[in-house]
């Protein structure tokens, strides 16, 4: 069966809605219950701590979700410039290639030049892609789909 779940990433929460269900997370690109990144690009310890509580929030949801295959959905603008920017064909990315972005990302924020990305190194749509990557990577999903 498949479970079709849309994914909406706010300043201070996400939220998952599937059939009539909703299930909100206090993680979001500003907040990360409670821990808010300082800096753009943000540090490696910033993006240590944001993956622990995004962790810590997403990990214990799995159990809540439908039993099936879940296709994620988001309509986030920051996940159409991520498929634009990596000139992705198609409105699918995959986890891989998500993976490859955060690669991309941790690699300027342990020291490479800024200009070695073409991804936008802000604090915002760097907690975006944190979130993501944690969610495809955690819930073994195959990728997401920007609707």
């Amino acid at each position: 069966m498949k479970n079709h779940i849309q994914l909406d990433i706010k300043d201070n929460e996400v939220t998952l809605s599937y059939l009539s269900h909703k299930i909100i997370l206090p993680i979001g690109i500003k907040n990360f219950n409670g821990f808010k990144f300082q800096h753009s690009p943000i540090t490696a310890y910033e993006a240590e701590m944001a993956i622990e509580h995004i962790e810590n929030a997403i990990i214990p949801v799995k159990k809540q979700l439908p039993e099936g295959e879940i296709l994620l959905f988001s309509n986030d603008e920051k996940l159409g410039l991520l498929i634009e920017n990596r000139r992705f064909d198609g409105e699918f990315i995959t986890t891989l290639q998500i993976e490859d972005a955060f690669n991309e990302l941790v690699n300027v924020i342990n020291g490479s030049p800024i200009h070695s990305t073409q991804l936008p190194t802000n604090s915002e749509f760097s907690a975006f892609l944190l979130i993501i990557r944690e969610i495809t990577h955690h819930w073994g999903l195959n990728g997401i789909t920007y609707n």
